[in-house]
């Protein structure tokens, strides 16, 4: 249980780095298959087997949940202050891991082989739309009014980013900050926070809504709920079906690319 909390927390701190996939430390760290499967069929199986999704959930939940919460000031941190080292850090984990992946699987299987490079070139096309349209990551001005259309671009945000933290080689954050939303999303849950702090100086419940900005948090966190059921409930169907081979090697050619894809971001 305590191995399983400190897997949640390495796979936290990799979702709040932008070039950095959660998905890809799940697989390394050998819960990624566990964790699309109790993700995709909570709502389908009988309560015995939710109940044991549950709290296995809910220790990996718990160890992200603090993996951000203590990790995310000394990411920052090191990413800014030290870009090249840290990325030589992350690199090096990833690097020795990859061949566990595809362990025990054919690997002289022509379609193996084709899938391995078709991940690969999936994951190129990321890096690149990253490298010439993904900017500069500096943050701009926080979204004063949330509007119906504002909240269903926060809706689909939510989900895309959800189900790319799902698939390994795609950091979610990176995709929030390609389509303008990271420091948005930042700013509402550092201004949740804030607000917290001082919600006694409230005088009405709307007040508190708009000052702990609860109606875009909501809408987010209901599209990566959505996201999260919808990618994890195809990607399990992939992995227990005949054609796991050659996922597993659509995997691994998109985990070898992401690696590229941490660099990418020092170098841009």
């Amino acid at each position: 249980m305590l191995k399983l909390f400190f897997k949640g927390i390495v796979i936290g701190v990799a979702n709040i780095m932008p070039g950095v996939s959660g998905g890809t430390l799940a697989v390394i760290l050998g819960v990624y298959d566990k964790l699309t499967e109790a993700i995709g069929n909570f709502l389908t199986v009988p309560l015995k087997k939710k109940i044991e999704y549950l709290k296995f959930l809910g220790i990996i939940g718990i160890g992200a949940g603090i993996g951000i919460g203590l990790f995310a000031k000394i990411i920052e941190f090191c990413f800014t202050n030290y870009p090249k080292s840290t990325a030589g850090f992350f690199s090096l984990l990833i690097i020795p891991s990859i061949p566990y992946i595809v362990k025990g699987e054919d690997k002289s299987n022509g379609k193996n082989r084709l899938f391995f490079i078709l991940g690969a070139l999936f994951t190129l096309v990321f890096v690149f739309l990253d490298y010439f349209l993904g900017g500069n990551s500096g943050g701009g001005e926080l979204v004063k009014t949330v509007t119906f259309g504002y909240c269903i671009k926060l809706f689909i945000c939510g989900s895309l980013a959800a189900g790319a933290m799902i698939i390994p080689g795609i950091s979610g954050s990176l995709l929030l900050l390609m389509i303008g939303e990271y420091y948005n999303i930042l700013g509402f849950i550092s201004g949740f926070f804030d607000g917290l702090v001082h919600i006694r100086e409230y005088s009405s419940m709307a007040e508190i809504i708009n000052n702990l900005y609860i109606l875009p948090l909501t809408v987010f966190a209901l599209g990566v709920g959505a996201g999260l059921v919808v990618v994890a409930k195809i990607i399990n169907m992939l992995l227990s079906s005949k054609h796991r081979s050659v996922t597993l090697f659509f995997i691994a050619g998109i985990i070898v690319v992401s690696i590229l894809q941490i660099w990418v971001n020092i170098y841009k």
